[in-house]
């Protein structure tokens, strides 16, 4: 990880950042991947930029393709060279190098993420608890039987039960909405702090949802509900999902 100047731990900022590395296993090379013209990783950038209770917006990202882009673009880019298991971790690095009191993790393939959302989960989150996530309410249909979408159980208290990329909970007799998990994440600076220190439990690893290491670890994970579409995408198929969406207003 390149070192700056120390952060000010106690600078009261809300910082946004936008994890986008260039490996994966579903779609290589997929923050500059063109959606109607227009590389992923900036319509995500400006569509977070959008957000009023953002105080700045960083991409975090492990390439330097993607680090020329942004640098080239005047999009503000942090180039952490470390091993990081999840987009959360790779936050977790950066605080060490950013102000701020607040961080949101915005997935860098959330290209039609509402800034509304991100408002929302910011305007929400619990300092007490520290994690809030954002989820939206989701009629039965493609998404609930696609693994690459992330649902949630939560309990009266707005409080994270379970995460599964499976179909929860299960509608034995009739159809019902699901809550569907948004890779949108608000931390206290504290809360980041500790994420990577916890043990990858059995659970983060069948279903690869980093969530789940707060819940294994015995933390409140704080479910936010917002207004957005979730259309992310991890596939070909899904890049095209959303040309279509675009298309469909133009």
């Amino acid at each position: 990880m390149r070192s700056l100047s120390g952060p000010d731990k106690s600078s009261n900022l809300t910082i946004g950042f936008i994890p986008a590395r260039w490996h994966s296993s579903r779609f290589e090379g997929k923050p500059l991947a063109k959606i109607n013209g227009i590389p992923m990783i900036r319509r995500v950038y400006e569509r977070a930029l959008m957000a009023k209770n953002l105080d700045s917006v960083v991409v975090l990202t492990d390439d330097e393709r993607i680090n020329d882009y942004c640098s080239k673009r005047e999009m503000r880019c942090i180039v952490i060279e470390d091993e990081c298991r999840t987009g959360t971790d790779r936050c977790a690095k950066a605080i060490e190098l950013v102000d701020g009191s607040k961080f949101v993790n915005i997935q860098g393939d959330e290209p039609l993420i509402n800034p509304e959302a991100i408002d929302t989960l910011i305007e929400i989150h619990n300092d007490d608890i520290g994690v809030s996530n954002a989820f939206t309410k989701v009629q039965g249909m493609y998404k609930q039987h696609d693994t690459n979408i992330v649902k949630v159980v939560k309990n009266k208290l707005s409080l994270a039960q379970y995460f599964s990329r499976l179909p929860i909970p299960f509608a034995q007799k009739e159809e019902m909405p699901f809550n569907q998990q948004m890779g949108l994440y608000c931390f206290s600076r504290k809360m980041l702090e500790i994420f990577p220190r916890l043990d990858v439990g059995a659970l983060e690893k069948a279903e690869s949802v980093e969530m789940l290491r707060f819940l294994e670890s015995g933390y409140d994970v704080q479910m936010v509900r917002v207004e957005d579409e979730g259309l992310s995408v991890d596939t070909m198929q899904d890049l095209k999902r959303v040309e279509e969406f675009l298309n469909a207003f133009n």
